[in-house]
């Protein structure tokens, strides 16, 4: 009898233990927690090209035109001080407020020339560019897009800054297959633009940003392309 006993305890023990494994093995991880180690030593997220808040230097100065290949490629040019970009961003506003601004990601650069194709020349207002700089090459080796991929505007219902953090809130609800998500800010320095990663919802807050005195925002979206086609069915 007292065998069965030791017995009946050593196997609930068993059981308690597998059980306890089993729901701890079961918990959900963030995948803001997930992190990898690039060259230099960054923490970078796995699934997120860039770190949390990386930003790009707005690139000044650059002049473009239509290209003699086709109406709708635009032709754009650096200073030679300037040819020092690997990776850039190109937001395109427009003439017609009615036509939402659009970004662009830009890696084939001829020294201090680039081409963004799409856009008509006699449609466009301006061009803000951000780069990634050679200087970081180490920690971005690969690009997380292909050449002139397209980036969408995202509505903004109300932003505002408490002097240190700036809280957001999105206009709608964010369709599931927008992957990331940059901010263009204007600060009383100039114009950056930062990676968000995804943020879990519409309402958010960019932390530090605050400080530098910004007085507009705006946000941009990559979205999945095999999930946005399926959308459109």
């Amino acid at each position: 009898m007292k065998n069965l006993v030791v017995l009946f305890v050593a196997i609930f023990s068993f059981v308690l233990v597998s059980c306890s494994d089993v729901l701890d093995n079961s918990l959900p991880t963030s995948p803001i927690l997930e992190k990898s180690i690039s060259h230099d030593g960054t923490i970078v997220p796995n699934g997120f090209p860039y770190s949390y808040l990386f930003s790009f230097s707005e690139v000044k100065g650059i002049k473009f035109s239509t290209s003699t290949e086709s109406e709708t490629i635009l032709e754009c040019y650096m200073s030679d001080n300037q040819s020092k970009y690997t990776q850039l961003f190109v937001v395109v506003n427009f003439n017609n407020y009615s036509i939402a601004p659009k970004m662009f990601f830009i890696n084939k650069i001829d020294k201090a020339f680039f081409k963004v194709n799409g856009i008509n020349i006699n449609q466009v207002n301006n061009i803000s560019v951000y780069g990634l700089s050679l200087d970081n090459i180490s920690s971005y080796t690969e690009s997380p897009f292909t050449n002139n991929t397209e980036m969408s505007e995202l509505g903004v219902a109300n932003w505002k800054s408490d002097g240190t953090d700036i809280h957001v809130e999105a206009a709608g609800i964010w369709p599931s297959n927008l992957k990331y998500v940059f901010a263009e800010l204007t600060t009383k320095q100039g114009k950056v633009l930062v990676f968000l990663q995804r943020p879990t919802s519409g309402d958010f807050i960019i932390p530090q940003y605050g400080k530098y005195g910004v007085n507009n925002l705006r946000l941009l979206g990559y979205h999945t392309v095999v999930e946005k086609e399926l959308s459109q069915f």
